[in-house]
């Protein structure tokens, strides 16, 4: 007989410790610890059934040793021993060398975290949605001293967006825009990477105190530091922006002179056509507003629409702008407003919805339906894959159903199957989502039983399909 293992020292329950274990491992606060985990992308996992009680937050062993090594433990370590030498300095009303102390506290140095957790720029780029979203954000909050939300902060965010927004304008990158309660969501592909971000409209933000800033701030930490890599690696330089139209005619003019031409010899390698492809594709995007120059009055989004605008091809105009253009421009094709205003024949007047869904439907629509004061189609959403035809479609069906109301029983079967599975099939996902873990395992179980036995099924049917025409 071998020796009795005791409970809890071999197996998968080994894997894993509680969050206070983890602090007794690595001799650290609770604050530091969750800002360790932040910085290093470590998050809390679910240990097996046996492990598992109740308001326990669990880690895997791996992770924690991950940890350990990390420098950033030296400075918080570094920054208590900081903090002990101004209590002492303030118990002893020496408050100039205070002072001192917190100008010279240590710092945190990030930059290795962003190699660590990104070793190559596509997967940054790949993992830039909710940087960007985060940095936006804090880019529209006021200045804030109870919450510690200084104005350095939120003018860097702006730095960093205005930059990003820069690059995108100036190479194209943008495919799709939607406006919703919550903001604006924006889709651009760089370099073959997807990014999808939300920026809040330009309204005074109102800061609830329920909300943990502090948790919000140790991301910000991170992402600007890695929003400041990325964007030194798109544009090359740092630049502050003041005009975003002039700085995208100054990008595109280095582009311009900096391309290269390709020899013929050259011209039928696979490489080579499919970055002529790429670009025939950027064409599209860039030549939607070619040779059209928009004029803005005070009420449209103006930030929005001008780098929209600017990354399909066209011009922006308003009052007291840098260039002190205005509304008597000979150049000026489109005017956006949403009030009624004398009219000019030579151009047309639009509301800024018009820009958009043209910009999703990738053509210039027609200007009647979108003339200021005047009731606008849906602006839909362009993640939904629906297409507009589709829509219309539907709201003609509706508009001949209101007409033949006076006939009840015309196709009243179609309809009432119709919604008999729309609510059985509604009333199957509720029963999904109310069940419990260990019954959801079971349900799964037996759905993937049913279909292997169904596929099953089908292949004997195929193959005696195939016995009988061969006998045949």
């Amino acid at each position: 007989m071998g020796k009795k293992i005791k409970k809890g020292k071999e197996g998968p329950v080994k894997e894993y410790s509680s969050r206070t274990k983890a602090l007794k491992k690595l001799q650290v606060n609770l604050k530091d610890f969750r800002r360790l985990c932040i910085l290093k992308g470590i998050y809390p996992r679910e240990p097996p059934q046996k492990l598992r009680k109740q308001h326990k937050t669990y880690y895997h062993n791996k992770d924690i040793a991950f940890l350990k090594n990390e420098s950033i433990l030296d400075t918080f370590r570094q920054r208590q021993a900081h903090l002990k030498k101004i209590r002492k300095a303030l118990t002893r009303g020496d408050k100039l060398k205070a002072g001192r102390l917190r100008r010279n506290q240590p710092k945190d140095k990030l930059d290795h975290l962003v190699k660590e957790r990104y070793p190559t720029f596509i997967d940054a780029l790949n993992d830039l949605d909710d940087p960007l979203c985060l940095i936006s954000l804090f880019a529209s909050f006021p200045t804030h001293k109870e919450l510690h939300i200084p104005n350095t902060l939120i003018r860097n965010c702006q730095k960093m967006i205005n930059q990003f927004l820069l690059y995108i304008a100036a190479n194209n990158c943008l495919r799709k825009v939607f406006l919703s309660i919550k903001g604006i969501y924006y889709q651009a592909v760089v370099q073959g990477a997807t990014i999808t971000w939300i920026m809040p409209y330009p309204i005074q933000a109102s800061l609830p105190l329920d909300v943990d800033y502090k948790i919000m701030m140790t991301f910000l930490e991170f992402y600007q530091v890695l929003m400041k890599f990325v964007n030194f690696k798109l544009l090359g330089q740092e630049i502050e922006i003041t005009d975003l139209s002039e700085e995208v005619k100054k990008l595109k003019s280095i582009q311009q002179n900096n391309q290269m031409e390709i020899d013929e010899a050259f011209k039928e390698d696979p490489t080579i056509q499919q970055m002529d492809q790429q670009q025939q594709e950027i064409k599209k995007y860039s030549e939607l507003f070619k040779g059209l120059t928009f004029f803005l009055y005070p009420e449209v989004p103006k930030a929005s629409l001008e780098f929209v605008i600017l990354s399909f091809g066209g011009e922006v105009m308003w009052e007291n702008d840098n260039k002190n253009s205005q509304l008597t421009d000979p150049k000026i094709t489109h005017v956006i407003t949403e009030r009624q205003i004398q009219k000019n024949k030579k151009r047309e007047y639009i509301q800024p919805q018009w820009v958009y869904d043209s910009i999703n439907q990738l053509k210039l629509l027609s200007v009647a339906d979108y003339a200021p004061e005047s009731t606008l189609p849906p602006h839909l959403s362009p993640f939904e894959q629906l297409n507009l035809e589709e829509v219309q479609s539907e709201s003609e069906e509706e508009e001949d159903g209101q007409q033949k109301e006076h006939k009840p029983y015309q196709n009243n079967k179609k309809q009432k199957e119709k919604q008999a599975k729309q609510q059985e099939k509604e009333t199957k996902k509720l029963a999904e989502t109310m069940l419990s873990r260990k019954n959801k395992r079971l349900y799964d179980m037996i759905k993937r039983k049913e279909d292997e036995e169904q596929q099953k099924k089908n292949k004997l049917q195929e193959k005696k399909k195939m016995i009988q025409s061969k006998q045949q």
